[in-house]
This record gives C-alpha cells, structure tokens and sequence, in this order.
C-alpha cells in the first residue's frame, strides 16, 4: 500500500493536523480582492425575487443554503435520511457505462475515498447508534450500538456554545487513503479533501431541498482519534476528519457556514 511502505509527508501532516489547539485571532469581516484599474464587466444578479426565476426549484435551493444553529425536537424521519444520503452522496444510474456508475458528486479520478457514517441520536424508526452508509446496495448498516455515541458527543463538545439545541442526527466522513493516494501519491491528500467539499456543498444543498437544518462542525476538542475510535477505524487505512449536524430547523437558517471558527 501507497501510504504504508515509505514516509509519506501527507500522512505526517494528517497526524500533526488532528487537534486544533488554538485559535488565532482574525479579522470577521468578509474579505475580497478586487483590481481597481481593470476593465469590469457588469454580469447579472440573481435573487429569490429575480422575476424570470421565481419557480426554479434550483435557484430557490441555491440561495436558500445556510447553517443552522437552532434545531426543533422533531426527528428525522428514515425516509427523509435515506433521500439526504442517496441523492447526496448516491449512485447515478443514468450514464452509459452502467459497469462504472457515477456517483452525484465529482471525486478526482473517480476514486471516491471518503466514506459516510451517520449517527443517530434520536429517532422513532431507527436504533440509536453509528451507522455506514453503504452505496453500492444503498442501504443503512448498523455498525456500532448506542454506546459509542457518548465518545463522539465528548469530541464535539466544543460546538455547544456555537449549536444551541440538541440535534437527532450527524453525518460523519472519513477518508480511505489509499483510494486515491495509490493513483496521485501526495497530491491525494489535496484531492481527498476537494473530494470533501464537493461532497458537503451537496449535502447542504440536498438538506435545503429536504427542508432540513445542517452545520458543518469543524474541530472537535481533542484529537480526531477519539471519532476513528468510535467509528472502530484503522488509523493508517482510514480516519474520520468532518462532521455535520442535522435536523429540523428551529428558526430561520442563519450564522456562518461550519461551527467552532470555520469558513463562511
């Protein structure tokens, strides 16, 4: 395997990246580079309220996506997961190789490397637990029992203060290294984590669909060994590095895009 016979300088920045121990001060206010003395060209601007556009259902979803902070005690429902999961991260059964289905996101080289474990807190239809999202049958599979759940509540502690009501359900991602790393070497590690926001601008975008609340999560407050423990991962093979909360809304979408000092 790629990432175990040699030193691997990806793999040392992934193990010297898993806890974040400080934040660093910033400037909140939303930045852009412009260039003054260029020649701008005037392009359209699209709202809610643009005349022509008001039944796209796209345009509707893409000006719609926030995170949520807020969650009501409603429960995500199976049927509602299964759409969530499958058109975010699913098969695509409509291109004309159907021996190598695409899937709804973009992954270099078709390598697919990251893997979906949702984890549900509350629900009236599914067992409390971490479960894997398995694509090939698209089908939910019971992986860990209730137990494990406290250790991943422990990791994200820290976003109490930033997710103000408790919330039926996560969806962590971890990356299998050599997927992609055996192909591109130590530009996979790049990829991989590309290969990531496509797959959470999807799942954003799939939630405003669903009507559903989500916030990425960022950080953690210890050591991302704490969710490859949980979640039974081999840490030279696999590890678990981004995770989401996911609900109902309780109020208006609104805040930054990722809790715990992430991008907007």
């Amino acid at each position: 395997m790629y990432v175990t016979n040699e030193y691997s300088l990806a793999m040392d920045y992934h193990e010297n990246s898993k806890l974040l121990t400080v934040h660093q001060s910033f400037d909140p206010k939303p930045q852009y580079k412009i260039y003054p003395s260029a020649k701008a060209i005037p392009l359209t601007l699209h709202s809610q309220e643009t005349p022509t556009r008001k039944d796209d259902t796209f345009l509707h979803t893409l000006l719609s996506r926030r995170s949520t902070r807020s969650f009501s005690p409603e429960n995500v429902n199976l049927e509602t997961l299964s759409s969530l999961l499958s058109l975010s991260f699913g098969f695509r059964y409509d291109t004309e190789d159907s021996s190598y289905p695409l899937r709804t996101y973009a992954s270099a080289g078709g390598c697919y490397p990251i893997e979906v474990y949702p984890v549900i807190l509350r629900s009236d239809e599914m067992k409390k637990g971490i479960y894997h999202y398995n694509v090939y049958d698209n089908t939910l599979e019971y992986t860990k029992d209730n137990y494990y759940i406290e250790d991943i509540c422990t990791f994200y502690s820290n976003q109490e203060e930033a997710v103000l009501t408790d919330y039926p359900c996560m969806i962590l991602f971890s990356m299998v290294f050599e997927r992609t790393m055996q192909k591109y070497g130590e530009r996979g590690y790049r990829f991989m984590l590309i290969d990531a926001g496509h797959m959470g601008q999807n799942l954003y975008l799939t939630a405003t669909y669903l009507n559903l609340g989500i916030v990425a999560l960022g950080a953690g407050s210890m050591s991302d060994n704490r969710l490859d423990d949980a979640l039974g991962l081999t840490r030279n093979q696999e590890s678990a590095f981004y995770g989401f909360a996911v609900g109902h809304p309780l109020s208006p979408r609104g805040g930054s895009d990722m809790a715990a000092g992430g991008h907007k």
